[in-house]
């Protein structure tokens, strides 16, 4: 078998790969070689999937106004859980351990059935605690705070994480 011959196997093979994930439900896309690396905005628009998201902050990201466009995002976040858990009474941390406590929940990331289910509850509770602490109160409090257009990247990439729990997480029923 010639070099030829093997490259087409490898590349049917991969193909058979991508027509199974994408059957499975995976999203797989087609991407021409460029041999250059992305831009940041580049990385921005293929990586922060939430609308909401993109509306609070792409402006900022794009005009180089990176710790504030984080600001914007985590705000939103905060909003967003504001929102769905009913609670516009609280803010910050004490509205995420409200709204995300495994022991009354007004969202549900999962069933809270087992103990791996109740250690996810709490530790995403954690998180969007941590992350309204550590990320948005001291771009928020702190004017003269810089982030790296790459640190700020992560970090929106983190919110748009958070805001997909969100999305997928089940609002407590009121009584």
């Amino acid at each position: 078998m010639d070099e030829f011959s093997i490259g087409r196997e490898i590349a049917a093979t991969l193909g058979d790969v991508l027509r199974s994930l994408s059957d499975a439900g995976y999203e797989v896309r087609r991407v021409a070689p460029s041999g250059a690396a992305p831009t940041l905005q580049q990385l921005f628009d293929e990586l922060i999937t939430s609308d909401s998201l993109k509306q609070s902050c792409a402006a900022l990201f794009g005009d180089g106004y990176y710790a504030h466009a984080v600001e914007e995002a985590f705000k939103r976040l905060n909003n967003a859980v504001k929102d769905k858990s009913g609670r516009a009474d609280r803010d910050g941390a004490p509205l995420m351990r409200a709204a995300f406590s495994v022991h009354s929940p007004l969202l549900w990331l999962n069933r809270l059935q087992s103990q791996s289910d109740r250690d996810e509850q709490v530790g995403y509770m954690e998180i969007f605690a941590g992350a309204m602490t550590g990320i948005r109160n001291p771009r928020a409090h702190e004017h003269s705070l810089v982030d790296a257009p790459e640190v700020a990247l992560e970090l929106l990439v983190l919110a748009n994480h958070l805001m997909r729990k969100l999305d997928a997480a089940t609002a407590a029923a009121v009584s």
